[in-house]
């Protein structure tokens, strides 16, 4: 369970960050949350699909695995993508909206003392240096949330706008790997690119206006990474028998 507190130099003193990578420090997910900001460098490695969730609707998903704590760019506890999404680079930190006491919305880094990435001994990344003052390392770190925070109006407004032009279908796709063994990603939804060939100009200058078309075309491209993303399945697969 999450333990989200307001980082301070007083209380989280000694926090350190480990940022080793490996199942045991939460790395092993199947797919994460990714935004349009971030999907330029994604779609090099990962399929870019959307998912339907219960708080936030529809939001897109960078796909790396076929099954629940499958993470098939995991390897020897290293991290063999180009990329890695946002959204697992920023650890345990969030920013959290407060209420001043004038009534006005605060933001304010919060640390999620659960997180298997914090440490309290030695190991990992300072967050504070010893007189009190933010380390780079959390500078880096707090630079990323501000992006992610922009980014995910960004990304909101881009699904929206997806599902207004009726560009969205659901897919379910039967995975049929070369040792006869088959796998089913569900649950997804993709652009169909057959409805964005038929857009007319009204459309696509609506897209483009809203900075929405390269993001469009970065999920397109992204598919084929499907392919390989099977191959390393199947290489998973060879090396556990």
């Amino acid at each position: 369970m999450s333990n989200f507190q307001i980082l301070n130099n007083v209380d989280h003193k000694d926090l350190r960050i480990v940022e080793a990578v490996g199942q045991e420090f939460g790395d092993g997910i199947h797919s994460c949350p990714a935004y349009t900001f971030e999907f330029r460098d994604l779609q090099v490695d990962f399929p870019l699909l959307l998912q339907a969730t219960e708080h936030d609707g529809l939001i897109p998903v960078a796909v790396m695995g076929f099954e629940s704590g499958e993470n098939l760019f995991l390897k020897n506890s290293e991290w063999t993508a180009l990329s890695r999404p946002a959204f697992m680079r920023k650890g345990p930190f969030l920013i959290g909206q407060h209420q001043s006491q004038e009534g006005e919305e605060v933001r304010l880094l919060s640390v999620d003392m659960a997180h298997p990435r914090v440490s309290q001994g030695t190991e990992g990344e300072a967050v504070f240096q010893p007189l009190g003052g933010r380390t780079q390392y959390l500078e880096q770190r707090a630079d990323l949330l501000e992006q992610i925070h922009e980014g995910a109006g960004h990304t909101q407004r881009f699904t929206q706008c997806l599902a207004d032009l009726e560009l969205v279908e659901s897919i379910t796709l039967d995975i049929s790997l070369p040792d006869g063994s088959k796998n089913q990603l569900l649950g997804y939804s993709a652009i169909n690119e057959d409805t964005v060939k038929a857009l007319s100009a009204e459309s696509l200058e609506q897209l483009s206006q809203q900075g929405f078309l390269m993001p469009l075309f970065m999920m397109l491209a992204s598919l084929s990474n499907m392919g390989r993303l099977i191959q390393f399945k199947q290489q998973v697969r060879d090396a556990n028998q």
